[in-house]
This record gives structure tokens, C-alpha cells and sequence, in this order.
């Protein structure tokens, strides 16, 4: 359950994608060249983290006092081995890392308390489909990979991050500047399969986490 608009801004951020990818498949109508054979992302990305009320009831945290947005990058590479008619096929993976904190405001009752930070990271191997030529072209993709997500309070020592089995997919747009440097953007969700609790480490439930983020490709 989460008590706040991440949906919201979610369907907004893939709204806003997906226009935007729609003039990069446009102009492959002016240009035939194909994509080449690889590129490399480097991507700033903010993450609608929302308030999670059973990851917070694990650790004895009220959920209003979580982080709700967090910033981070994204790095990755793809390599694409094949087209066929107008899509060219790629394979690759990215790395991402973020976190948020919250302290307690003005409002709270205790506000000797805490502050509590959120992170996130994931390793995400990835099949893509892209439709376009070399100049700009836009792609979903998706795979299996890990990921790792803790709440903790500062004054504490960082807990041991379990990682989950996560399934990774979104899509995004690159609009090449000149011949090797581009514009990014991509949407992403995370989709983190449940851990029990062990007897050192609290439960964390099935977490979809959303990223966007936006930055430079090089090929």
C-alpha cells in the first residue's frame, strides 16, 4: 500500500516518454542509416520512492516519516547485433544507484529524531527493441536482474542489503547532438520479488521502484 501519488507521477513521466519517442520513430522517414553498434549512457535519475507502509512496519518506522524521493545516476552499455525491418535488436545492462532522506520537520512531535535514509541500487541485464536510425531512436527493453533497497535511520549503522530478484523494463529515447554525443531519457520500473525476515534482518515486501532519468550517450 502506498499512501502517496507515485502512480500519478509515473503515468506522467510515460506520457511525456512516449511523445517524445514518438519524433524520433518519425524521423526515420528521413534518415536510413542504421544504428550503430554500440553506445554508453550516463544518466542522472530521480526516484518517486512514495511511502511504503510494510517496508516501514518492518522496521518499526512510521511510514510518513520515509524518504519519498530520491536522486542517484544511471550507467550502462548496450551492444546491437541485429536488425530486421525496422527494428534493431540489442542486448546490454545497466547499473543503478540512488537514495533520499527525510529529518523530522517542524510539525513532528520528536524532533530529536533521526533522519532516515532510503536506498536503492539494482544491476539490470537487458534485451532491448529499437526503432530508429543512427541519428536518434527510441527502445523498450526489459530483463532479469538484482536489486537492493534498505531504510535505515542515520544514526545507525547501515544494515546488510539482501538482494532480490527483480524484473527490470521501460523504454527511452536518445537524440544524437553530433556524431558520438547524445541526449537520454529513460523510464524504468523495478519490480523486486518479497524477502522474509531472518533473524537478523527485517521482511521486505514485493516493491515495484520507479526511475527516471535523463543524461548524455556516447557511441
Amino acid at each position: 500500500m502506498l499512501i502517496c501519488s507515485a502512480p500519478r507521477i509515473s503515468r506522467i513521466l510515460i506520457g511525456t516518454l512516449l511523445i517524445l519517442a514518438g519524433f524520433t520513430v518519425t524521423a526515420q522517414a528521413q534518415f536510413e542509416e542504421p544504428i550503430g553498434r554500440f553506445v554508453i549512457d550516463a544518466r542522472g535519475s530521480f526516484v518517486p520512492f512514495g511511502k511504503n507502509v510494510d517496508l516501514a512496519a518492518a522496521r518499526n518506522l512510521a511510514p510518513t516519516d520515509t524518504p519519498s524521493i530520491g536522486l542517484g545516476f544511471d550507467i550502462g552499455a548496450h551492444y546491437y547485433f541485429f536488425r530486421w525491418r525496422v527494428i534493431t535488436f540489442g542486448i546490454g545492462a545497466n547499473i543503478h544507484k540512488s537514495f533520499g532522506d527525510q529529518s523530522p520537520s517542524e510539525i513532528d512531535q520528536n524532533l530529536s529524531a533521526p533522519t532516515l535514509r532510503k536506498t536503492f541500487t539494482a544491476v539490470s541485464p537487458q534485451i532491448s527493441f529499437n526503432f530508429g536510425n543512427r541519428n536518434g531512436w527510441s527502445y523498450i527493453s526489459g530483463g532479469i536482474g538484482t536489486s537492493k533497497l534498505a531504510l535505515f535511520p542515520l544514526n545507525e549503522d547501515a544494515p546488510n542489503q539482501r538482494a532480490t530478484s527483480t524484473i527490470n523494463y521501460g523504454g527511452g529515447a536518445r537524440w544524437f547532438l553530433n556524431e558520438r554525443v547524445a541526449f537520454s531519457l529513460d523510464l524504468r520500473f523495478y519490480a523486486g520479488s518479497p524477502l522474509t525476515a531472518t533473524s537478523t534482518e527485517p521482511a521486505s515486501p514485493r516493491v515495484t521502484t520507479t526511475v527516471a532519468s535523463a543524461g548524455v550517450s556516447f557511441k
